[in-house]
C-alpha cells in the first residue's frame, strides 16, 4: 500500500463489536514480539490535559538529549502527527511500509475471528515503530479511558493522571468514581504513580488502585502552583523547587498540567541526569495544536478543542487573558455531550454566535443545537451548515479589536483550523 491507501484502510477499519478487551492487540502485538514491553513507557490518562502533558514532558526529556517518541490523539492535520520522534511525524513512507507490514498479519488474525479495530492497528504501528528506533523514551497519551485502551498493553509504565471529570459516561461510567477506576486501569505493579489535584472522589479511587497494585501514589496541590503572570503569551510560575517556570501554552490550567509534568521529570532527574534549565527550556518550547491555539493577532482568531464541560469551564478562564472589545464565537458540539451546561457556559462568553455541524456522524443538527441555544440566549445566533462559509461569517461579524473564538470539539476544530489557516495564507 502506498501511504494514502494506508490511511484509508486504516480509517475504513470498523470497531470490532461486543464487549472490549485488550487480547486482540495483544495477539498482534505477540506476532511483532511485544514491542510495547522493550521500551520505557509514560504513560498518560486523565480527561483533559493529556496532550498538553505529553508534549511538556516529551519536549524536557528532548530538550535533554533523549530520543523521544509521543503518541496523540486525536490528530489535528494528518494522522502521522500521532505518532512522532523528537518532534518529527513519522514519514508517509514509513507509515505505509508499516502498515502494509502489520495489515498481513491483522488479515491473517481476521481469519482466525480475531478482530483488530482501527485504533488497535495505528496504536500497534507505533509501538513497533518506536521499538525499532531504540528510544530512550515513550511518551503514550491515552486515547480514551484506560483500563481497556489500546495502549494499555505494557508490562510497566509510568502511569500519568491528568484531571479527570465527566465525559463519555455512557462508556466510562456516571460518575467520577467509576471513571476514575476506568482510568486507574493504566496503574501497574510497582509503579510510581502521579496525579493532577482531583475531585476527592477521584483521588481516593486512584489512590485505592496504587495500593492494591503496590504502586506509590504523588500527586501535588494546587497551592503549591504559584502563578506570577498569566496572559496571551502564556504563563510564569513557580513550583515547589522550580523558580520562574514558563510555558507558552495559555490558561491557568496549563501552569498546573506543566506542574504534573515536572513532578514526572524530577522522578526521572534521579536516574537520567536531567538539568533543570534545560526542563524548563523544554517546557517552554512545548506545543499543543487546536488548543488555545493563536492562529492570528490581527484579527484575533483563537481555536480550542473544548468539548466536554470541563474543558469549556477552562476555555471560559483562558480568554480572559486576552484583551477585547467583543467575542465572536463559532461552535458546534457532538450529540453525545452535556448540551444544557455546555451551551450555557458557552453562552456567557459570548457575543455573537455561528453555530455550524461537526463533520462525524455524532453530530448535532444544526437547527436542534440553535433551538438548545435559543431556549435561553436573546444573543444574535448565525446557524450555517457549511464549516467554510461559517467561518467566513466569524470573520465578517469581528470588528476592529474583536476577538474570534472556534471551540466545541476537536473533530471540528481540526476542519475550522485548515479552512482559517488557509484564507489567512
Amino acid at each position: 500500500m502506498n501511504y494514502r491507501e494506508a490511511v484509508t484502510w486504516l480509517e475504513n477499519r470498523n470497531i470490532p463489536l461486543g464487549e472490549f478487551t485488550l487480547d486482540n492487540i495483544k495477539e498482534l502485538l505477540k506476532i511483532f514480539d511485544k514491542p510495547q514491553d522493550k521500551l520505557k513507557i509514560i504513560h498518560i490518562t486523565g480527561t483533559n490535559g493529556k496532550g498538553s502533558v505529553a508534549s511538556f514532558i516529551a519536549s524536557a526529556l528532548r530538550e535533554n538529549n533523549y530520543k523521544v517518541g509521543k503518541f496523540t490523539s486525536p490528530y489535528i492535520t494528518n494522522i502521522r502527527e500521532e505518532i512522532e520522534i523528537n518532534n518529527e511525524e513519522i514519514s508517509e513512507e514509513d507509515f505505509a511500509k508499516l502498515a502494509t507490514e502489520v495489515r498481513e498479519k491483522v488479515e491473517e488474525l481476521d481469519e482466525k475471528k480475531i478482530f483488530v479495530s482501527g485504533f488497535e492497528i495505528l496504536t500497534s504501528i507505533a509501538y513497533i515503530y518506536f521499538a525499532r528506533n531504540n528510544l530512550d523514551f515513550a511518551v503514550m497519551e491515552v486515547g480514551m479511558g484506560g483500563r481497556v485502551d489500546a495502549t494499555n498493553v505494557m508490562e510497566k509504565s509510568i502511569p500519568v493522571f491528568c484531571h479527570i471529570s465527566l465525559d463519555h459516561a455512557n462508556i466510562l461510567g456516571d460518575t467520577i468514581g467509576k471513571i476514575a477506576h476506568e482510568k486507574g486501569g493504566i496503574i501497574k505493579e510497582n509503579s510510581q504513580v502521579f496525579s493532577y489535584p482531583q475531585d476527592e472522589e477521584a483521588r481516593a479511587e486512584l489512590k485505592k488502585l496504587s495500593k492494591e497494585k503496590n504502586s506509590s501514589f504523588e500527586e501535588f496541590s494546587q497551592d503549591e502552583v504559584e502563578i506570577l503572570s498569566s496572559n496571551e503569551e502564556g504563563n510564569i510560575f513557580n513550583f515547589r523547587d522550580h523558580k520562574n517556570v514558563e510555558i507558552s501554552l495559555i490558561g491557568d490550567h496549563q501552569a498546573l498540567n506543566a506542574s504534573l509534568a515536572l513532578m514526572v521529570l524530577d522522578f526521572l532527574k534521579k536516574g537520567y541526569g536531567l538539568d533543570e534549565e534545560k526542563i524548563k527550556e523544554g517546557l517552554k518550547k512545548a506545543k499543543n495544536i487546536g488548543r488555545t491555539e493563536c492562529l492570528s493577532k490581527d484579527p484575533l482568531i483563537i481555536i480550542d478543542g473544548s468539548h466536554n464541560l470541563d474543558s469549556i469551564e477552562r476555555i471560559e478562564e483562558s480568554v480572559k487573558k486576552f484583551k477585547y472589545k467583543k467575542l465572536i464565537l463559532g461552535f458546534s458540539l457532538l450529540k453525545d455531550k452535556d448540551h444544557d451546561h455546555i451551551l450555557k457556559k458557552i453562552e456567557n462568553i459570548a457575543d455573537k454566535i455561528v453555530l455550524t455541524e461537526i463533520d462525524s456522524d455524532r453530530h448535532t443538527d444544526l437547527k436542534e443545537l440553535e433551538a438548545e441555544f435559543k431556549k435561553f440566549s436573546k444573543k444574535e445566533i448565525y446557524p450555517i451548515k457549511n464549516r467554510e462559509e461559517a467561518v467566513e461569517k466569524t470573520l465578517s461579524l469581528a470588528g476592529e479589536g474583536d476577538m474570534i473564538l472556534w471551540c466545541g470539539s476537536l473533530y471540528l476544530i481540526k476542519d475550522i483550523r485548515k479552512i482559517i489557516l488557509e484564507k489567512l495564507n
